[in-house]
């Protein structure tokens, strides 16, 4: 039987052991030595402990990943998401080692992390980029240019860290004088950070693909997200329905020419942000785009949901050549779902948390996604669990999830639960309103 490591941790790991043993596969799983939660690990095969702590040390730790594969014999590793399978290191030093990585090429994943590069790719294919720049004199001429806001962010950030919106000129003064900072000290000349118009009110649509060996594009589905509150994505809905038909269906095209004109293959979704604008059945707004993960999204349940498929095993089906049969990969645009995210509030001090009580409550149509283990400290989590709630219309979807938000319970660390069950309360979505204290966008 081939073996696959599985390169990540938690929920989705879970799941992945699972998926590839119903494929045939072996499904092994990756440990920090320093992590308490390894719930993710119980069914997998076998287990391969890495040393040093946190992510960056661990998960993270490219080199250690491959060394683990190694011992392992694996013949596949698989990352899901996060940070891991969106760095073009890891493929290129698995194909160096002779063994498979689930996902895609070195050379997509690293023009994908890169900001300025992917939005130059997406402006040579015709796809419509915000006004940007990228180093410390760019971004300077860039703000005297198209004035305040601007959105400034790490050239090879994932999952909006380092993200930060800059409104006004002191915030401004101070942003570029940390740009030019890494100039001064010898860095990277300022050439780390990249900057864009900001998009007020903007609303972010992303649009999820799977591409085949053939450079066919099959759609898995689309979302906006509702809740946003910095850069986490506390509540997202599908279909869409911001936005017109006409601009949704803009954003496929989109994403199809993007996708295959980087040569992209496997799984991968391209986001764009929505704004005021113009043009022909837009009702007023247009769209931007964001930028591209070259690997599984969070919200791949919802995906699921809308398709009937497991992803997971799409992925690795994609991975291995195979040519998806015409019309197999459907997706039921008529069919609702919503998911919000528990994200666990920082401690103070950033000291590890312990969840003492979890109780997810029974909603009929809502599943969770969890791998907490209450009995052991939270170190390196940063959610409790994924809410996923399916309706007949996106008012029944939302009704499920506020029932199931608020009456699940969670002591010992703080989450987000209270905004998202606030923002669904107020949002004319279920009866209940408790006015305008909404978050986000």
């Amino acid at each position: 039987m081939r073996r696959v490591l599985i390169a990540n941790r938690g929920a989705i790991a879970a799941r992945a052991v699972d998926t590839f043993r119903t494929l045939g596969w072996s499904p092994i799983a990756v440990v920090a030595s320093s992590d308490p939660q390894r719930l993710h690990a119980l069914a997998a095969d076998g287990c391969e402990y890495l040393e040093g702590d946190g992510l960056a040390e661990t998960y993270d730790h490219v080199g250690r990943i491959v060394e683990a594969a190694r011992r392992c014999g694996a013949d596949a590793v698989y990352p899901g998401y996060g940070a891991l399978a969106e760095d073009p290191e890891l493929p290129g030093r698995l194909a160096a080692a002779g063994i498979a990585f689930v996902g895609p090429t070195a050379e997509v994943l690293a023009a994908a992390r890169d900001k300025d590069h992917a939005v130059a790719t997406a402006d040579r294919l015709g796809l419509p980029v915000l006004p940007h720049a990228t180093g410390h004199e760019r971004i300077a001429k860039l703000v005297a240019d198209i004035g305040l806001p601007v959105i400034l962010k790490p050239v090879t950030g994932c999952g909006g860290l380092g993200v930060r919106i800059v409104r006004t000129e002191s915030e401004a003064e101070r942003a570029l004088a940390l740009i030019g900072a890494d100039e001064g000290d010898g860095g990277d000349g300022g050439d780390g950070w990249y900057a864009e118009r900001y998009v007020e009110h903007g609303a972010v649509v992303g649009v999820t693909v799977a591409v085949d060996a053939a450079a066919t594009v099959h759609p898995l589905g689309e979302r906006e997200s509702l809740l946003v509150d910095g850069s986490m994505k506390l509540l997202e809905a599908s279909p869409v329905r911001g936005v017109t038909p006409e601009l949704v269906e803009r954003m496929r095209a989109d994403t199809a020419r993007l996708v295959t004109g980087m040569g992209l293959r496997g799984v991968a979704t391209v986001e764009f942000i929505v704004g005021s604008g113009s043009g022909a059945g837009t009702g007023g707004r247009r769209h931007w785009f964001l930028e591209v993960n070259g690997r599984l999204p969070l919200a791949y349940r919802m995906c699921e949901a809308q398709t009937g498929l497991d992803v997971v095993a799409l992925q690795m089906e994609l991975a291995r050549g195979a040519l998806p049969a015409p019309g197999r990969i459907r997706v039921d645009r008529d069919a609702h779902c919503m998911e919000a995210r528990l994200f666990i509030e920082p401690a103070a001090g950033g000291a590890p948390g312990r969840i003492t009580a979890l109780e997810l409550a029974p909603e009929p149509g809502v599943t969770y996604n969890c791998a907490l283990d209450v009995r052991s400290p939270v170190v390196l989590d940063n959610i409790v669990t994924q809410v996923l709630a399916l309706g007949g219309s996106r008012a029944a979807a939302a009704g499920a999830v506020l029932r199931a938000v608020e009456g699940s319970g969670v002591s010992g660390v703080g989450t987000c639960a209270e905004e998202i069950a606030v923002w669904l309360r107020g949002s004319g979505l279920v009866p209940e309103r408790l006015g305008s204290q909404a978050l986000g966008v």
